[in-house]
């Protein structure tokens, strides 16, 4: 399954070519990864407020732009799963506007115990919920 989320880029996310600057990319990703997780449940102030023993961070992220995005263009995000790993897992993102591929990403996120800051293995109702996303190239 593909996860979907609309979003306009502003001109506050545009530098002084009028182009979206570059690290805004990732803003864009990450809105729509807390969208595709609050959607499934798994919001902000759970994963922070409730009590669970778990958090995921990023270790890893990459971004490739490949067509500009300017001011009060309307972007598609697709979110996807690429890899789900003992304790880690990475997500995939496509950016488009209109029908043009503007920017690709990843994210990779290591699976960290709250009280120790070690890593730890999925808990498998995170994983069931990564399985949904994966999809095959």
């Amino acid at each position: 399954m593909i996860f979907t989320h609309h979003t306009k880029v502003r001109m506050y996310d545009t530098d002084t070519a009028q182009i979206l600057f570059f690290g805004n990319q990732y803003r864009f990703m990450n809105d729509a990864l807390e969208d595709l997780l609050a959607e499934e449940g798994l919001t902000m102030h759970h994963l922070f407020h409730s009590g669970i023993n778990f958090g995921f961070v990023v270790v890893h992220s990459e971004a490739n732009y490949l067509a500009p995005l300017h001011a009060g263009d309307r972007i598609k995000i697709n979110v996807t799963v690429s890899r789900i790993g003992s304790t880690s897992f990475e997500f995939s993102y496509e950016l488009y506007r209109k029908q043009t591929l503007a920017g690709t990403g990843k994210t990779v996120h290591v699976v960290i115990d709250h009280k120790t800051h070690k890593k730890k293995p999925i808990p498998d109702s995170v994983r069931l919920l990564l399985q949904k996303y994966v999809t095959v190239s």
